[in-house]
């Protein structure tokens, strides 16, 4: 069988458990498995847009936790994580606090957080038990997502453990900062969480998300942290082993976790170790924030897991924004943009697709804008979810690919991010973009923005793609309605700089998977590259 998960999460976590072949990179036009990880605020966010619409009461209560799970049938997503805890939870729970255990709930729970106090009025004590038998009932795997160090709110003891709130000595940075994980104290937390989850769910695996938030020791106990976490997940693998004994089925474990490998393990993950020694079932690399980098090396974990870890499924994760450049503009999801992640990691032979932050009603409309400032529907978050597992549609659909950075670094790392890059006279620039399967015929584009400098109206730059010349077309126009402020959204590629230069790059020059793009100022003084991306229009005939 191929691998199960394109079927059911129950099928997925034998045919995991058995080690089943698959090829490194799919070969079928069978939609991949798309998870969507649904945060603990947009658990609640969901259920209070029906309270503002149509009141607070039991009725809308329960409707809207019904519709909250039915919304994803028919959008190509194949797996639930729901996430429970922040650093409280979101049920009322024996081992950590709720959202409402506070002295005083009514005046002291605020903002989303108040949804769930307002369930708990309403005599709903656990969203989760209505949410994750709903999911199993309507064909979709359900699975909990634990935040093993989450990083919100930590001023606020109305939203973090009193654990960390009264705790300094759990902390790292003076008292300051997050749960130190070298303390038994903060082992003994999470893993009563976990063991509360897996005894009162009936769920397909756990998440463990060290991405919420990978600083987990002091950095002189790293060698010994990655020894500790490494016994901690021991500890997690044999709760999740009883709980398969009970439930007469899998129950698998996952792990989100930086990047690459080098990344993981410099953060005090021995992610590679975990899936050769069959502790973990799936590996999630992700960046923190910048979203859809199609630079996630695939190939290069499944070829550090080996034969040992031919099992474990590796499913590389996005975020619903992405940006070139630290602190740069953030771009918004698009469906060109979903697709080219989808085809470069597809590409790279990914098991499938990780959605982080796309907790928006399905029927929200994903918008693009033009040049000219106005808004266009192109399509719903459905439509969006339906891109990242559709591989046939994302090789022969129009694709962005964007050279954006990797932003979940470990303090020692050889990395540096490909942008900003000073295009000076004399000194090429060269940087490497991964843009999936070359199409057989059709139309691709470079897209190049620079930065605010002296003589920047009056540069010209010249590109190259794998060392073939690619002709120079019209500049994108400024935008018309600039966006509003610099934390803003983008929704057209000409908001994203003062100036997008535009090249058209001969099909004959792509290649398939990395590309050499090198960039030279043949006029003018030195400018600054701070964004870069390839869109591919393929077509059924040249």
């Amino acid at each position: 069988m191929k691998h199960a998960l394109l079927v059911t999460a129950l099928a997925a976590a034998v045919s995991t458990a058995a080690g089943g072949a698959r090829a490194a990179t799919p070969q079928t036009e069978t939609p991949m498995p798309v998870i969507v990880n649904m945060a603990a605020d947009g658990v609640v966010n969901f259920v209070y847009q029906q309270f503002v619409r149509q009141g607070t009461n039991l009725t809308v209560a329960v409707a809207a936790l019904e519709k909250e799970v039915d919304q994803y049938q028919h959008t190509g997503v194949t797996h639930l994580f729901w996430n429970v805890n922040y650093q409280r939870t979101g049920y009322a729970s024996a081992v950590w606090p709720s959202y409402w255990d506070v002295p005083d709930p009514e005046t002291q729970v605020t903002e989303w957080p108040r949804t769930y106090y307002l369930l708990h009025k309403l005599g709903i004590d656990d969203v989760f038990e209505r949410l994750i038998p709903r999911t199993r009932e309507k064909g979709l795997s359900p699975w909990v997502s634990l935040r093993m160090n989450d990083h919100h709110y930590l001023g606020d003891f109305s939203r973090v453990s009193p654990l960390l709130f009264n705790h300094p000595e759990l902390r790292l940075n003076n008292g300051k900062g997050l749960f130190n994980y070298m303390k038994p104290e903060v082992r003994d937390h999470y893993l009563r969480l976990a063991a509360e989850v897996l005894q009162r769910y009936d769920i397909d695996g756990l998440e463990l998300d060290w991405i919420r938030t990978p600083s987990n020791f002091h950095e002189a106990e790293l060698e010994q942290g990655r020894a500790t976490l490494t016994a901690f997940i021991k500890d997690v693998r044999h709760l999740t082993r009883q709980a398969a004994q009970r439930r007469g089925h899998p129950v698998s474990l996952a792990v989100r976790v930086p990047a690459t490998p080098e990344f993981a393990w410099g953060k005090g993950f021995d992610a590679e170790g975990w899936a050769k020694s069959g502790l973990v079932d799936m590996l999630i690399p992700c960046d923190w924030w910048s979203g859809f980098n199609g630079a996630i090396p695939v190939e290069l974990w499944r070829e550090r897991l080996g034969e040992q870890g031919r099992a474990c499924l590796i499913v590389p994760g996005t975020a619903g924004t992405y940006s070139c450049i630290a602190k740069g503009p953030q771009m918004n999801h698009s469906l060109a943009a979903m697709r080219g992640f989808a085809a470069s990691m597809y590409g790279r032979g990914a098991d499938g697709l990780y959605l982080f932050n796309h907790f928006h009603a399905v029927t929200s409309t994903v918008r693009t804008r033009t040049p000219e400032g106005a808004s266009v529907a192109e399509g719903t978050l459905a439509d969006l979810l339906r891109a990242a597992g559709d591989r046939a549609a994302a090789v022969r659909l129009p694709r962005v690919h964007a050279l954006t950075l990797h932003d979940c670094l470990p303090t020692k790392t050889a990395y540096r991010t490909p942008l900003p890059a000073a295009v000076t006279n004399g000194a090429p620039v060269t940087l490497r973009l991964h843009t999936g399967p070359r199409p057989a015929a059709g139309r691709c584009e470079l897209r190049v923005g620079l930065s605010d400098a002296e003589g920047l109206a009056s540069a010209r730059l010249e590109a190259c793609v794998n060392g073939m010349p690619c002709p120079a077309l019209a500049d994108f126009p400024p935008p018309a309605k600039p966006p509003a402020n610099a934390d803003t959204p983008r929704q057209h590629v000409c908001e994203v700089a003062p100036r997008v230069v535009r090249f058209n790059v001969p099909l004959a020059a792509l290649a398939a998977g990395d590309n050499t793009v090198t960039l030279a100022l043949a006029e003018g003084v030195p400018q600054t590259a701070v964004w870069l991306e390839m869109s591919i229009e393929p077509c059924d005939t040249p």
